[in-house]
């Protein structure tokens, strides 16, 4: 067996060229997976996974060997993990998942899932690390309380480490429309910090105009993330008129109904 996978991984440098590479980006410092497929092989067949990097090595670019099928190739790097569901025998695949957790520069390269069976098509993925953003309070959606006159939005980047970063292009937008921080009711602070940099976006008086999308914009948009805002003042008075409206109808009901039950009686 091991001198199988010995000559796998020498043999497959030749593999490259192949269309079937995708190309994937994940941000530093988070968590990414690779999921491998490969059909129509026996149960017995071997799952290699290997690595590439984009950085070359000292004795020049090779390959580096990370999993067979469930098994541990590489013992220095426990970022690495393997999910192997092993055979399948309903669709005679094999499936495994390969997930690189805390992304760093040293990561970036080419990464390859290869069966030893010679008729079988490698699964080639081209690993790209970008800088990374993170969203304060958070991004996604926020629904903002009724009585809630201001909201901070911070929106901070890091950047690899062979970068210096410019806090000037770092931006914020609100529907698509760069927000100026020469706006009165937009104050935005800038805080450099080597290779990271943070920029806030204090809203004051809040109205039905600031709702909207919110979008902070790294670098021409190298990268990018948005927070959905809604400001439901005016969906809660409109509920808070139609509910004095029925109290008010349910007060009268009950008037007109003690009447005939008093005349009645």
């Amino acid at each position: 067996m091991t001198i199988q996978l010995f000559l796998l991984i020498i043999t497959i440098t030749g593999i490259v060229s192949s269309s079937n590479i995708r190309y994937i980006s994940g941000e530093l410092d988070s968590a990414i997976s690779f999921r491998c497929e490969i059909a129509q092989l026996p149960f017995n067949a071997v799952i290699t996974w290997v690595y590439r990097p984009k950085i070359p090595t000292v004795n020049g670019i090779k390959w580096l060997p990370l999993y067979a099928n469930a098994r541990r190739l590489t013992q220095n790097n426990r970022r690495f993990i393997v999910d192997y569901s092993g055979y399948n025998v309903q669709t005679h695949t094999h499936l495994s998942i390969l997930t690189i957790n805390q992304l760093n520069l040293s990561d970036e390269g080419i990464y390859m899932c290869k069966s030893n069976q010679h008729q079988s098509i490698a699964n080639i993925y081209n690993l790209t690390v970008t800088p990374s953003m993170k969203i304060f309070p958070n991004d996604g959606i926020i629904e903002l309380n009724p009585y809630q006159r201001s909201i901070n939005l911070s929106c901070t980047v890091r950047e690899l480490s062979t970068n210096i970063i410019d806090p000037l292009k770092i931006k914020w937008y609100h529907n698509k429309h760069h927000i100026n921080q020469h706006k009165t009711s937009h104050l935005i602070n800038k805080y450099p910090h080597n290779n990271q940099a943070t920029l806030i976006l204090n809203i004051h008086n809040l109205s039905l105009n600031d709702s909207g999308l919110f979008e902070c914009i790294y670098n021409n948009d190298i990268i990018g993330k948005g927070v959905q805002i809604f400001y439901t003042s005016s969906v809660l008075g409109y509920s808070k008129s139609i509910s004095r409206k029925l109290i008010s109808s349910s007060w009268i009901l009950l008037v007109y109904n003690m009447i005939i039950i008093f005349i009645t009686t």
